[in-house]
């Protein structure tokens, strides 16, 4: 287990603020809320006439980075959101992000800029330590900024960027399949993470650490990625994750 950080969990988290930013950015284009409501009967009362399901027309896929700056610079502040968002290619850097994770793989090594300050830190002496409990604080952040969004208002506006995202998924060398499905693999896979408890035992020195107990070893990379945010951590996102999966 070397010092990688959860970084399909941050994509996760990614896909989940574009979401968000695109429902804001519709509510910001409807009309205004204090207008003297119009009387109408049942007959012609709309079933469903929210300005927020209204389609957003994106910009084709090669000029979707400056559309998904003016929107997520607005919407938050975060340094980590700032650093990604001066890269190049945002969707495919998430696209390629969800085709990793939806196999369980590990996408830290493109998504370097996305890594949560500090290091994985073990107490203790000898070859067998436990994981230092004051290294969950690094991630406390990140997970808040994800459950503290409607999971079931995510999944509504996941359509609305889909489209460039399914491009560039099967440009991913998916030709033929879809992104929904990914999401949903890599989803399944946070979930089905085994539920830890502290003190949690690892062996190794350095940034060379495994986990001491073989099943927790064999897990996905991502699965054991979210094991290291810590069992508080990891409870709450697999809650959201849940959530989220089941408005899917």
């Amino acid at each position: 287990m070397d010092d990688k950080k959860p970084i399909a969990i941050i994509a996760v988290a990614l896909v989940t603020i574009v979401g968000g930013a695109i429902w804001w950015y519709s509510r910001s284009m409807a009309p205004p809320s204090n207008a003297t409501p119009k009387v109408v009967t049942a007959t012609e009362a709309p079933i469903d006439s929210r300005p927020a399901d209204k389609p957003v027309d994106l910009p084709p896929r090669d000029r979707m980075d400056p559309f998904l700056r003016s929107l997520l610079r607005e919407l938050s502040n975060r340094p980590e959101l700032a650093n990604w968002l001066a890269t190049d290619d945002l969707v495919g850097q998430l696209a390629m992000a969800i085709d990793q994770a939806s196999s369980g793989a590990s996408p830290a090594r493109d998504l370097k800029v996305l890594k949560p300050s500090g290091t994985f830190g073990a107490r203790g002496s000898g070859p067998t330590r436990v994981i230092d409990p004051a290294g969950y604080k690094r991630y406390d952040a990140l997970v808040q900024t994800i459950t503290s969004i409607d999971a079931s208002k995510v999944a509504k506006i996941f359509k609305t960027i889909r489209p460039r995202l399914n491009e560039a998924y099967q440009q991913h060398g998916n030709a033929g399949r879809n992104v929904d499905a990914a999401v949903v693999a890599a989803l399944d896979i946070l979930i089905e993470t085994p539920d830890v408890k502290d003190p949690i035992a690892v062996t190794g020195a350095g940034t060379l650490w495994e986990f001491k107990d073989e099943d927790l070893e064999g897990l996905l990379p991502t699965q054991r990625q979210l094991l290291r945010m810590g069992p508080a951590n990891a409870d709450r996102l697999k809650v959201w994750l849940r959530a989220l999966r089941d408005a899917l």
